[in-house]
């Protein structure tokens, strides 16, 4: 309870009134005694007050810190009321609308009268689950905002302050990007320095004209690289565009009848700009690894995933005989250092897998005694198995099981991964986490779930397989040992898999080696015998075709049997033979292989990506061949699934073009 203070005045009025009495005893009392008696009960009382009114003003610590909040807290719900800050309360488990401040109100009030809670609850949900952005915007105007979850209270004000606009502080983030222009020495090699002066002038303009309407710094390092510089707020303008700038310069590029496309590796991050610029070059490396013509973005944070955008087109980064010269050298230095040599390819092998394995036994077996082709017995196909009792009867490969190769594993032991680079993918991940020190041979584009532990990488998206990839080095390798005939039928085996009997994503290149392998004894014959098709499989695959149904005009998606069990390779014979009809620009079967695990295979021709498609789904591969596994679904939910991210994905290709 609040204690009563005299004021002066009450002070003044009760010393007259005091004096008064005292002036009526000394008049009208005889006796001394009691004038004196008067006199001190007088200043008794005069005592008594004063001691009261000293202890009034004696408050406590606690006392004055009650004054102060009380007096705060007064100033304080004047200040929410007066000035242009908006404050909600919300209940913290369903970010309901408990209180607002006038200022808040005046905000969300709509020109009909009507508070709009459901928009506070909107902006509550987006910043409780992680947005980034500390704005947000209501009726045309920008407010800047605070979120106390704790004590379940919003926060906001104008960000039009002083006829500025304040920016998000992360819009403001650093971005370093670096441009390069897809096979630029390839177009410039054989022209005359007048054609090479326009192809020049073309990129120059573009990317200057591109650079001055965004307002981006940038500077040109050689003819065919850029580096740029600029913030998040631009950034997030050309991811919002999906990247357009790559279909606008492809497009432009073949108007002026150059096969010329654009990749960029960009990164951002909030400090640390000289691994923000580390971080771009090697998104630059995985976009050409990957076929170019696209755009690779992660945050320079510890766990943040690429972002990918663009692969529109088919693989555009030629490859250069210098580079597998100098790869072959360097797997050569690496291989005379180590005790034992394992090539693998992936799960459930295909006939490039495995001509690839063998391929790389055999360049290895040059360099070291102890290198060795891996297999897993119990998942083979039939062809497979026919093409593994061959080599075996010709005594030329040292080809052992996995369980065999764990065995023999040492500190000193290098693998090499052949026809894939994802771990998730690899033969065995149990034989893979053996060791320390990988090499990865792939003309697979590279993905995310690339091993950690990767000393060496030679990823061609150019070439037709990876077959083709190994043959070149063993050719460059030029050894006195020579490729038996089924050694060298394997590997052509596995190039005429992957290019469809030379029809899809064949090069010079690609014929450049199926020459050389004729040359070292590849049977047609012997090719034919291995890879011919059973009846069963037959039955299997037209099976999958005859359940296919249409999305769209020209896509097909074929399915197998529910509960029914088929082989991969099922699944790729029947992709195959339904992009081979009329009309159709891409195909997609699916299976079930086990229990619980199905499988994908997609081919297109040149318009749809469908390496995106299966990325999406988990898997990956080429723009125009790919594949995915998909596991504890249910069929008609990956069938589902699938379909879905088909007809989003196309979509999507459509709004950027």
């Amino acid at each position: 309870m609040k204690r009563f203070r005299f004021e002066t005045i009450h002070l003044m009025l009760m010393g007259l009134i005091l004096f008064g009495l005292l002036a009526l005893c000394v008049a009208f009392m005889q006796s001394k005694i009691l004038t004196l008696f008067a006199i001190f009960l007088v200043l008794l009382f005069s005592m008594s007050l004063l001691w009261y009114q000293k202890k009034v003003y004696e408050l406590s610590d606690l006392d004055h810190i009650e004054l102060l909040n009380e007096q705060t807290e007064n100033n304080l719900k004047s200040l929410l009321d007066k000035m242009p800050v908006g404050v909600i309360q919300f209940d913290k488990e369903n970010n309901l609308v408990e209180w607002f401040n006038p200022y808040a109100e005046l905000i969300f009030t709509s020109e009909e009268g009507i508070f709009q809670d459901q928009a506070i609850q909107k902006i509550l949900t987006d910043k409780r689950q992680g947005e980034i952005s500390q704005t947000f915007e209501i009726s045309g105007n920008r407010y800047t905002s605070y979120l106390d979850e704790a004590a379940g209270v919003f926060y906001f004000f104008d960000a039009f302050i002083g006829n500025r606009q304040t920016v998000d502080a992360s819009m403001l983030r650093p971005v370093v990007g670096i441009i390069s222009i897809d096979n630029y020495d390839e177009i410039t090699d054989n022209l005359t320095d007048a054609d090479i002066s326009k192809v020049n002038s073309f990129v120059a303009n573009f990317i200057a004209n591109f650079m001055d309407t965004r307002h981006i710094f940038y500077r040109r390092v050689n003819m065919d690289r850029y580096y740029f510089f600029t913030d998040y707020q631009n950034l997030k303008g050309l991811m919002d565009n999906k990247f357009a700038i790559l279909e606008t310069f492809r497009k432009e590029a073949q108007e002026n009848q150059l096969r010329l496309t654009l990749s960029m590796g960009i990164s951002f991050g909030q400090k640390y700009h000289d691994q923000i610029g580390q971080l771009a070059l090697e998104n630059l490396n995985i976009a050409l690894v990957r076929g170019g013509d696209q755009t690779v973005i992660r945050e320079n944070e510890e766990g943040k995933a690429p972002i990918y955008f663009g692969g529109g087109s088919v693989s555009t980064v030629k490859r250069s005989r210098t580079r597998t010269r100098a790869m072959m050298t360097a797997i050569s230095d690496r291989i005379k250092t180590v005790d034992n040599v394992f090539i693998i390819g992936h799960k459930r092998l295909d006939m490039d897998a495995l001509g690839a394995s063998v391929g790389m036994q055999f360049f290895a077996g040059n360099i070291i005694e102890n290198s060795f082709a891996v297999y897993d017995p119990d998942e083979l196909g039939h062809d497979i198995e026919r093409a593994i009792e061959r080599l075996q009867a010709d005594g030329k490969t040292r080809l052992i099981s996995v369980s065999h190769a764990m065995r023999l594993v040492t500190k000193n032991s290098l693998l090499v991964m052949v026809d894939h680079s994802k771990t998730s993918l690899t033969l065995s991940k149990e034989f893979y986490d053996m060791f320390q020190d990988v090499i990865v041979v792939d003309h697979h584009r590279r993905d995310d779930d690339f091993p950690e532990n990767a000393i060496l990488t030679f990823i061609e998206s150019g070439a037709s397989s990876a077959a083709e990839l190994v043959t070149e080095l063993i050719q460059f390798q030029n050894d006195k040992k020579k490729l038996s005939k089924i050694q060298a039928s394997i590997l052509m085996a596995g190039i005429m898999l992957d290019t469809k009997n030379f029809s899809t994503r064949v090069t010079s290149r690609t014929f450049d080696v199926a020459s050389y392998l004729r040359n070292k004894g590849s049977d047609s014959v012997e090719i034919q015998q291995i890879s011919a098709t059973d009846f069963t499989e037959y039955k299997q695959v037209n099976e999958i075709i005859l359940r296919g149904q249409k999305i769209g005009e020209n896509i097909i998606v074929g399915t197998g049997i529910e509960n029914h069990l088929y082989s991969n390779v099922i699944a790729s014979k029947a992709a195959d033979t339904m992009l081979s009809m009329a009309g159709v620009e891409a195909s997609f079967a699916m299976v079930q292989v086990k229990e619980n695990r199905f499988v994908i295979s997609a081919r297109s021709r040149s318009k749809i990506n469908v390496q995106r498609i299966m990325e999406k789904l988990g898997g990956g591969g080429h723009f125009n061949l790919a594949a995915c596994q998909i596991e504890n679904m249910k069929f008609e939910d990956v069938k589902q699934l699938l379909i879905e991210t088909i007809e989003k994905t196309i979509r999507e290709t459509s709004e950027v073009e």
